[in-house]
């Protein structure tokens, strides 16, 4: 039975997005593996909010969870409440979410951003302001820092984040990946102000399941993150080339009718190569699909 929203922009959507078996990239490798993608690109706003640095994507969920839990403890209102956050490849999401929910939103910015990022985020009434980029993530933390001492009513979502229940945080990840997965393949790193939250989240996960095994997938394209990683409750880290990336990005386009990005094409190879291990036949296994391709059609990420 289907499920039935008020409108295409209904938040509720951040929960729920589409579980694809792939059936005919499966036959054609012979796997003896159930392969399940979560395509968290498929949410309102067609990606997740930790772009190429996901580790739990769809960062929609947490924020959607952290902003009604401070509207049901009554720690923000409409009325008087300016959310103030750095920005990161999260923008998008976020002010999605904001919008939708009815506030004012500010988000600091590094002036390398791209055009098409902070575009996207004005549309969707955010207010922005820009920090000098050489100054990188930090700056924009800085300016966040001083824009909410100095704002009345000002808060931002990590005053309230690790009050909210992890379980609010999954959206339908828990129902998956904790009672129907044995194997959970993710793409590693992620920025920094989201990197408590998202171990807690795999945490979370290991401990209504501790059978489930959480794998890390590193890339040519993540490995050279500046910002520390934390520590993930991952079980193991596996490291792909761009090549073999890129050749299964072509497969899944042959094979499942789905053009995604190079990322996303980095899990699931990697998921194929845990696929193939005897030890691993019969399980089934989720893959995290971070973006779709067309938000990076004109960078190197394709």
């Amino acid at each position: 039975m289907s499920t039935f929203y008020n409108k295409p922009t209904d938040v509720e959507l951040a929960k729920h997005t589409p579980l694809l078996r792939l059936s005919s990239y499966m036959k054609m490798y012979g796997l003896k593996t159930d392969l399940l993608v979560k395509v968290d690109a498929f949410n309102p706003l067609n990606k997740d909010s930790f772009s190429k640095r996901a580790v739990i994507p769809n960062f929609d969920r947490v924020v959607l969870a952290i902003v009604e839990y401070a509207e049901k403890e009554g720690l923000i209102d409409k009325r008087h409440t300016v959310l103030i956050e750095p920005c990161f490849k999260s923008g998008v999401g976020l002010a999605w979410i904001i919008q939708r929910k009815g506030y004012k939103l500010i988000l600091t910015v590094p002036d390398t951003m791209s055009k098409k990022h902070i575009s996207l985020i004005q549309t969707l009434d955010a207010i922005v302001v820009m920090t000098p980029g050489d100054k990188g993530i930090e700056g924009a933390i800085e300016k966040a820092k001083q824009l909410k001492d100095e704002i009345p009513g000002a808060v931002t979502l990590e005053q309230f984040a690790d009050k909210v229940p992890e379980i609010q945080k999954t959206g339908d990840i828990w129902e998956y990946a904790c009672r129907n997965v044995s194997i959970l393949v993710v793409s590693a790193g992620t920025d920094r102000v989201f990197q408590t939250q998202v171990n807690n989240l795999l945490a979370f996960l290991k401990e209504r399941n501790p059978a489930i095994q959480v794998v890390s997938v590193e890339s040519e394209l993540n490995s050279d993150t500046p910002l520390e990683k934390p520590e993930y409750h991952v079980d193991m880290t596996i490291t792909v080339k761009n090549e073999d990336v890129a050749e299964t990005v072509e497969e899944i386009a042959i094979t499942e009718g789905m053009i995604i990005d190079m990322l996303s094409g980095a899990v699931i190879y990697a998921a194929t190569q845990i696929s193939l291990l005897e030890e691993n036949f019969e399980k089934t296994i989720l893959i995290i699909l971070p973006n779709t391709t067309e938000r990076y059609i004109s960078t190197t990420l394709l």
